[in-house]
């Protein structure tokens, strides 16, 4: 069974190489390939990664690296060959061909006979009709999970089987060589109390955490912004709020804007990184703001307050953006005016830094 389904899937192909006796392949694409358009057909060998967005977009090439796509009718053909991973998100999904690891998201996905993942596969759908083969684990939720069990053609699992789905499956060791792990996705959809507690715990753990790690790395990089920062609290909140309410709108439709422009589609991405990089520190921003501003106010000098009060501000956010409808109007105005914030220091820096060289 492993030979049949590995007989499609190729390998990496050299500059040089040919893909049968008379067939010389394709030039090699050198470098990350950007494709944008309403109809994408990506038919190269890259030596790079891909990424493609797209309304119908057809994989009938290879990539060296892994393989992006937004699309709404994605379909590998057989002679796909990722090397590494796919991460794929389409309202329809067919796959053939193979790669290392699959990571799909989609309303109906297909993976066909003579599609192998080497590795594992991690599945989100609506429909999964799975006939193709996972070398190690597959990890499957979907409320219609088909597995194709006939013999000759049927679908093969030769790691453990974790599903979520409506119905239980009955599977045999020579189609799951591993175990097997089901859970009902209706039942399995509502959380005990317990659960819902300890799912709380870790997120504000793991703010709290985030947050005093970016609070220590930006007081290492930048001392100059953490003295500053109490100055961003008050009147100046409602400027930083405007700045980065204006910036959010710019960033966004710039990033659009050059995606349509085969010369800036690389500084779309450039942009829209920097744009999320900075967003993503934005609480973080926020709440060092709060803290020295209350510092200036208390009056505490020893720096392990500091970090407490840091603690007890990112707690207060947190369970603000708890609350129904409440938590929309606080995570908007924390990430606008962290974003406001520091976008105004960097320019205050940058104009300080033009003025004392003239």
């Amino acid at each position: 069974m492993l030979k049949q389904h590995l007989k499609k899937t190729g390998t990496p192909i050299s500059e040089g190489e040919t893909t049968g006796s008379t067939t010389p392949t394709p030039e090699i694409y050198n470098g990350d390939l950007y494709l944008f358009d309403n109809n994408v057909v990506m038919d190269k060998y890259v030596d790079g990664n891909v990424f493609i967005f797209g309304k119908n977009v057809e994989i009938t090439g290879r990539v060296n690296g892994s393989l992006f796509v937004f699309g709404d009718k994605v379909t590998f053909s057989e002679n796909s060959y990722i090397v590494q991973s796919i991460y794929a998100c389409a309202n329809e999904l067919t796959l053939n061909g193979a790669a290392n690891d699959l990571y799909a998201a989609g309303n109906k996905i297909d993976m066909n006979y003579n599609s192998f993942m080497i590795r594992d596969l991690k599945v989100f759908a609506n429909t999964f009709n799975f006939m193709g083969g996972a070398g190690r684990d597959a990890f499957i939720e979907a409320a219609n999970f088909n597995f194709e069990t006939t013999s000759g053609s049927s679908a093969i699992v030769y790691g453990d089987l974790h599903y979520s789905s409506n119905t239980e499956l009955e599977l045999s060791k020579e189609l799951v060589q591993g175990e097997i792990y089901y859970s009902n996705m209706q039942n399995g959809n509502a959380e005990s109390i317990q659960e819902i507690i300890l799912n709380k715990i870790v997120d504000l753990l793991e703010t709290i955490l985030f947050t005093v790690v970016v609070f220590l790395l930006i007081a290492w990089l930048s001392p100059k912004f953490i003295e500053d920062s109490k100055n961003y609290i008050g009147k100046q909140s409602l400027i930083s709020f405007g700045i980065g309410l204006l910036a959010f709108v710019v960033a966004i439709f710039v990033s659009f804007a050059l995606l349509f422009s085969y010369i800036g589609i690389s500084l779309a991405f450039a942009i829209f990184a920097v744009f999320m990089l900075m967003m993503s520190i934005s609480f973080t921003i926020t709440t060092t703001c709060i803290t020295f501003k209350l510092k200036e106010k208390f009056n505490f000098e020893k720096k392990y307050l500091t970090i407490v009060a840091l603690v007890v501000v990112t707690l207060i956010l947190w369970l603000l953006q708890q609350i129904p409808y409440v938590s929309i109007i606080v995570n908007i105005i924390v990430s606008l005016v962290g974003f406001g914030t520091l976008l105004s220091y960097i320019f205050k820096k940058t104009k300080k830094e033009k003025s004392v060289e003239a």
